[in-house]
């Protein structure tokens, strides 16, 4: 076990269950990095296999989240400010890293804690497969607390499935201790149909071993996250669900 605000590794299995017109569920393994700012931010990161901001067997780029714009994630930050929330003390990042130098992240989570180690916001920074980023600033009513049991709503404004309109909402649940990770989105498509997406795994120290051990379990890295995208694209298509042409991205580049 670590503490809530300490940099792991997540031993994650995300799954995927899609409803009307046609139902499709499927499932797969996935090692994400929950990143404490003070670890990115140190020179040395007392790691051998991960580096932050240069080559390593496991890294991260700032140019790999578009929503931080620079080293220091002020930008994320002023984000969060400008939605009205102005206590946030610690920035954690949950992410797929680069693994051999190569990344896709469909979605990454940029979670702001107060002081009192209360969730306080969530960016959700997605991407698709044709290049395209957008961001969700996801808050509670009010400006509350983030509690286990609440959920986020954000109005969908971002192309991310072929397969999918642009249209209806997300709500987004987060569930985060010193043991584990869970993470809920549900999208309902405005139509009766939708998506209910999960990510879920138990967290043990960033270490050399621990990542070592990722390397070898799944040596490919992201490169098997964009192929079993297109592998289930592919079913998709098979079943008769209709493509959606890529429409040019938002002009704004976050949704509050």
């Amino acid at each position: 076990m670590v503490s809530l605000s300490e940099s792991s590794l997540i031993r994650a299995k995300v799954t995927h269950a899609r409803r009307l017109p046609v139902k499709n569920r499927f499932s797969y393994g996935i090692d994400y990095l929950l990143l404490n700012e003070d670890l990115l931010l140190k020179s040395k990161t007392g790691l051998k296999l991960f580096s932050f901001n240069k080559p390593n067997l496991v890294s991260l780029y700032p140019s790999d989240h578009g929503v931080a714009g620079c080293e220091d994630f002020a930008g994320v930050r002023q984000l969060v400010q400008d939605g009205g929330i102005d206590d946030g003390d610690q920035l954690l990042l949950l992410t797929h890293p680069r693994y051999w130098g190569y990344t896709f992240n469909p979605v990454s989570f940029f979670l702001i804690y107060n002081k009192h180690e209360k969730l306080r916001a969530v960016v959700a920074e997605v991407h698709n497969t044709f290049g395209d980023r957008h961001a969700y600033l996801c808050t509670a009513k009010g400006g509350k607390d983030i509690g286990r049991q609440d959920t986020t709503v954000s109005v969908k404004q971002f192309h991310v499935s072929p397969f999918f309109d642009i249209s209806g909402s997300y709500r987004f649940g987060f569930r985060i201790d010193e043991s584990s990770v869970a993470i809920h989105i549900h999208y309902d498509d405005g139509q009766g149909g939708g998506l209910s997406t999960s990510i879920s795994g138990s967290r043990v120290p960033l270490t050399d071993r621990a990542l070592a051990s990722a390397l070898l379990r799944r040596p490919l890295g992201a490169l098997r996250t964009m192929a079993l995208i297109h592998w289930q694209a592919f079913h998709l298509w098979r079943k008769g669900v209709r493509y959606r042409p890529r429409p040019e991205p938002p002009s704004e580049a976050v949704t509050k």
